[in-house]
């Protein structure tokens, strides 16, 4: 599978390519950026009537800023700093939490740290003020989890090696304790941990004042972050096609990592017939699951410290099948 480049080596690109502009009067076609682990990239850049840019581009794990525009602009100084911020289409931070201080444009510290090292070898003892745009970007950043963690009206420039792998799963980890941490910074005191929509959207009916995240399958990795960040009372909501997996032994509970709980809930519940899903078991059922919602807070509580886990089954129509809170 094919790497791509960050939003941060593609504004270091971009700002590579308006510096050597102003220095010099040239204009380049590739922008040679040295990546934090050595490496050379060889970023194509451009130059249109916003200015010079280069194209997002996210090889096989295309996400939703692949194919967009990173603009930069670099005024030359001779101030022998370099100053980087955002412009147009890049988000401010308006929640703690996240690695850019609240009222900051979103541009994380390891790309601005890459695009000064980049640009101070160009400016030989020079400054520049830097400004990073992407007239798309607040239409782009409404496709991504920016507002969710409290990145408002554009993109974020992010990046840790400059290289996206094409491994969305990585991504998905990295959103999650992203929310933790934001639920942290703001001094909550328990967040609840769900593996989809429907534990999401009926907690929160239920539970307007604690934050709800999205754990997908990666259950093992939501439960240790948070326990890493302090949270010692937690709850645990959502559909028992998913939970029931933790209780088997699962805590990634991808399809592909585990099996389906249909047989070993109906087992659980004393039930002879044959079903083909959990949810056949909810709707054809007037079970309490409550007594498996126990056990599957004392096996969270003990496997990881937490004080006290809370757990709430729903069915998909959003009936309470069980709880131990």
């Amino acid at each position: 599978m094919r790497n791509g480049y960050t939003t941060g080596t593609t504004a270091c690109a971009a700002a590579a390519a308006s510096c050597i502009f102003k220095l010099s009067n040239r204009i380049i076609e590739i922008a040679d950026i040295s990546l934090p682990n050595g490496t050379i990239a060889h970023i194509p850049v451009f130059r249109d009537i916003d200015g010079f840019y280069a194209v997002k581009d996210g090889g096989d794990d295309i996400d939703a800023t692949h194919g967009m525009k990173i603009y930069a602009d670099c005024t030359i100084n001779d101030s022998g700093k370099i100053d980087i911020k955002g412009g147009q289409g890049i988000g401010i931070v308006t929640r703690k939490g996240l690695q850019v201080d609240v009222g900051l444009h979103a541009i994380n510290p390891a790309p601005e740290k890459m695009i000064k090292e980049n640009l101070s070898k160009l400016l030989g003892g020079k400054g520049a003020d830097v400004t990073i745009y992407a007239p798309d970007g607040e239409r782009i950043a409404k496709e991504t989890f920016n507002e969710k963690v409290g990145v408002v009206g554009g993109i974020s420039i992010i990046g840790t090696t400059g290289i996206v792998t094409p491994m969305s799963v990585e991504a998905i980890i990295e959103t999650i304790k992203c929310e933790i941490d934001v639920a942290a910074a703001e001094g909550r005191n328990t967040i609840c941990l769900t593996p989809g929509k429907i534990g999401e959207k009926h907690f929160s009916e239920n539970f307007r004042s604690v934050p709800v995240i999205l754990m997908s399958n990666y259950a093992y990795e939501a439960l240790e972050y948070a326990k890493f960040k302090g949270f010692d009372r937690i709850y645990v909501a959502g559909h028992p096609a998913k939970l029931c997996k933790i209780l088997m032994g699962y805590y990634n509970t991808h399809s592909k990592r585990s099996p389906m709980a249909t047989d070993w809930l109906a087992e659980r519940l004393g039930l002879t017939e044959k079903f083909n899903t959990v949810e056949e078991i909810l709707t054809s059922s007037d079970a309490d699951l409550s007594f498996i919602a126990t056990e599957l807070a004392e096996k969270i509580e003990k496997d990881y410290g937490f004080r006290h886990v809370s757990v709430i089954f729903y069915d998909m129509s959003g009936r309470k099948k069980g709880e131990r809170l």
